[in-house]
């Protein structure tokens, strides 16, 4: 990435860009927006009016980060002792009004994965993981060390305690509290949060066949509505289940739930 002064960029006069940013080509800041140093914005992204980038932060090729948003913030971590940490935005999210992301406590850094929406007043915690393409409606409120895998889609209003995982695909209705892990491929809604279902939307949006949600759909029959106890139910899905990543997919965050399933 090359030094400002030699690339084409968009500055409003208003905005306060530290010298010490590296703005890669087609940027556009705008009025009243701050940039410090060592903030790395790509290409073709957009910081809008007021937006806040801090050090530390790093933000992919064709994002946009709306107006009032704050990227990089000290991490609300008691135990935090103040040392530089990174925020990864990826390339073609969209950040919209006042979102907060915390960076990490740790040097593994907070993330969000590329192309994901971040709606209005959403707040990541310190050291969250975001996957690809996850929807964040708006008002959503992610505790410290927050795992949602790819494409998960999670309501407004929805609080997610710290170290809880929400799995690749799932849909997590608005205003429920999370305060377990949420497996894979399904729905959950319900106080408290319950399984409902599968995805079957999200998962024919993304082209998994019928004998893929077929496959799914047993497991978690086994799983959540069967009377056998976890360990048991596992076992059977191991045995008599097609050999497919998604089963993998829902062995392996079963068997690593530190928090337990919903």
């Amino acid at each position: 990435m090359t030094a400002r002064a030699e690339i084409s960029v968009a500055i409003h006069p208003a905005a306060q860009v530290d010298p010490g940013a590296e703005l890669g080509d087609n940027v556009r800041v705008g009025p009243f927006a701050t940039i410090a140093a060592g903030a790395v914005i790509g290409p073709d992204t957009e910081i809008m009016a007021g937006a806040h980038i801090l050090s530390g932060v790093t933000i992919g090729s064709g994002s946009t980060i709306h107006h009032g948003a704050v990227l990089g913030g000290l991490p609300q971590d008691t135990t935090f002792k103040d040392h530089p940490t990174p925020t990864f935005i990826g390339s073609g999210v969209m950040i919209r009004e006042y979102v907060t992301i915390h960076r990490s406590s740790a040097d593994e850094g907070t993330h969000v994965d590329d192309g994901s929406l971040l709606m209005a007043y959403c707040h990541i915690g310190h050291d969250s993981r975001i996957g690809r393409e996850v929807i964040l409606a708006n008002g959503v409120q992610l505790g410290g060390r927050v795992q949602i895998g790819d494409y998960a889609n999670i309501g407004g209003m929805t609080p997610v305690h710290q170290y809880c995982r929400i799995g690749a695909h799932a849909f997590v209705g608005g205003g429920y509290r999370v305060v377990q892990d949420v497996p894979p491929y399904i729905m959950a809604m319900g106080e408290p949060l319950k399984f409902g279902g599968l995805n079957v939307i999200g998962l024919r949006r993304h082209r998994l066949g019928a004998d893929v949600r077929a496959a799914i759909k047993e497991a978690y029959r086994l799983i959540f509505r069967s009377e056998q106890d976890l360990p048991q139910a596992l076992a059977v899905i191991r045995e008599t289940l097609p050999d497919m990543p998604q089963i993998a997919n829902i062995i392996k965050f079963v068997e690593t739930s530190e928090r337990g399933l919903i």
